[in-house]
């Protein structure tokens, strides 16, 4: 049986390798051969911040679509959604953006109106839109709220201040009292015939019950009414009277109020105290005082308040890549390979951490010097260590559609540009690192270009200049995921796996 070549065994791997990045993109991008597809919405908001493109369109939290573009138009924001065939979107609906939880992810959510609703058809507009919390709206509410506040507490201290308002309130308690004994009173002269009334009721429902007895359905749920009536009005009126025997011995909040003269001036000292904390906030003294009387603490809280807001946006911004690239050496009919972690806290910056399979190896020098009969001999040993891994760390900024990088390159220090066309979709990059005296400097020039979304094909000359013969071209793939594809991946396992 003849033997597979080099060559044969490299391109059946890298043919059963882009057959499983297609797979797995498909599976990210939600792209499917001969699927289902899916149909296009507009929708118009008067601010989408925080809303990224690609962020997920939910019903009754299942994910359902995706948001595709975010333009803005006629000074709104025009939102393009596309949903899965075989989901209908009423006329009706209502769209809502949302956060997921505190710090959230931004999601828009649509709400279902009525099944009758004539569903909406490709290129259609959902009219009914419900906006987000708006903080300075909450802030002009709050300001309001304070001026309410100051002039419920001038009318309070108006109307409680001063020796008449205590003359006022000593008058209240006074026909409160007399008012509690008249009843006490009341109730203790008519006991007996309260009782009897309660009898006669009670007699009367009876007599009643057996004079329905012919027409005992229609007239038996009144009859229990009436008698469930009359028991409970029996313990109220045997509750009412132990409260009135309390209030005259003097127990409770209300006993204490009425017979105790020491409770009544609790209480005008008490109001004496909320008319002087009053003035004090008329005046604008203490916290509550500044926060009503003076401006420059609303803006201070305004302030803080927007810098919250400022700080919760820029967290909107941070994305986390994850990136394998595998590059196939013809010089030395080896494969290289890179694991990278970007971090991206803004959209003109940028870290990035890789750690390499270099089948060069690293290599490592040693000078050893040797003196015999006062004879030194220096003697420089080189070694190739082919299982070290190298590592990179790089800090990124982009102007415009040049980006300029700097930092550790494989272990040594160097700095590379890359250059994008076609909005990111080719990228051209230049590397130059390793600078050793001794060894012209290992310079790499790299074209990337993505044919979809989460992979792409890369090609280029690696170390062209050097002068140990290790130029050589190479050609390779890689495949490229965000924080964003990563949650879509695993809501996808998730899903299937409940399924």
């Amino acid at each position: 049986m003849p033997r597979l070549s080099s060559e044969a065994k490299v391109g059946i791997f890298v043919f059963i390798g882009m057959i499983i990045l297609a797979y797995m993109s498909t599976r990210v991008g939600n792209f499917k051969f001969g699927g289902q597809g899916v149909y296009e919405l507009c929708v118009f908001f008067d601010s989408a911040a925080g809303l990224a493109r690609d962020a997920a369109v939910e019903i009754a939290g299942v994910e359902v679509g995706t948001v595709r573009s975010i333009a803005l138009e006629r000074g709104k924001a025009r939102l393009v959604l596309a949903i899965q065939n075989g989901i209908e979107v009423g006329s009706d609906v209502q769209a809502a953006i949302r956060t997921k939880g505190m710090l959230g992810d931004k999601y828009l959510e649509i709400i279902l109106g009525s099944d009758t609703a004539v569903p909406l058809k490709d290129g259609d507009e959902i009219a009914n839109t419900m906006s987000a919390a708006d903080v300075d709206r909450l802030l002009n509410q709050l300001s309001e709220i304070g001026e309410d506040v100051k002039t419920v507490s001038g009318s309070f201290a108006g109307t409680l201040g001063g020796e008449e308002g205590k003359r006022s309130l000593q008058v209240i308690v006074n026909n409160l009292r007399e008012l509690t004994i008249s009843l006490n009173n009341t109730l203790r002269d008519n006991n007996e015939k309260i009782n009897e009334m309660i009898a006669n009721l009670t007699q009367f429902s009876r007599d009643l019950k057996e004079a329905g007895s012919s027409n005992k359905e229609n007239l038996n749920e009144i009859i229990g009414s009436v008698k469930e009536t009359s028991v409970h009005l029996e313990d109220t009126i045997v509750a009412l009277k132990e409260i009135v025997t309390r209030i005259n011995k003097g127990e409770g909040t209300v006993g204490k109020l009425i017979n105790e003269d020491e409770t009544v001036n609790n209480l005008n000292e008490s109001l004496g105290s909320i008319k002087e904390i009053s003035d004090k906030i008329n005046r604008g003294e203490g916290t509550v005082g500044k926060l009503i009387n003076e401006d420059e603490t609303i803006e201070n809280l305004n302030t803080t308040l927007t810098s919250i807001n400022d700080y919760l946006q820029k967290q909107d911004t941070f994305r986390t890549f994850m990136n394998y690239r595998g590059e196939y050496l013809f010089g030395c009919e080896d494969t290289k390979s890179y694991l990278s972690i970007g971090i991206q806290p803004k959209e003109d910056k940028y870290y990035l951490f890789e750690v390499i399979d270099d089948p060069a190896g690293k290599k490592t020098s040693k000078t050893t010097k040797t003196t015999v009969d006062g004879v030194t001999t220096v003697t420089e040993e080189e070694k190739t260590d082919h299982d070290a891994l190298k590592f990179s760390a790089q800090i990124a900024k982009r102007y415009y559609d040049l980006t300029l990088r700097g930092g550790i390159m494989e272990s040594t220090g160097g700095f590379g540009l890359d250059y994008s066309f076609l909005k990111d979709r080719l990228v051209f990059s230049f590397d130059a690192f390793d600078f050793d005296p001794d060894e012209n400097p290992h310079l790499k020039f790299k074209a990337e270009l993505f044919p979809i979304h989460h992979c792409y094909i890369a090609g280029g000359f690696d170390d062209f200049i050097s002068n140990e013969g290790n130029e050589t071209a190479f050609l390779g793939a890689g495949i490229r995921f965000s924080d964003e594809d990563i949650k879509g991946i695993l809501s996808t396992v998730r899903i299937s796996l409940g399924q």
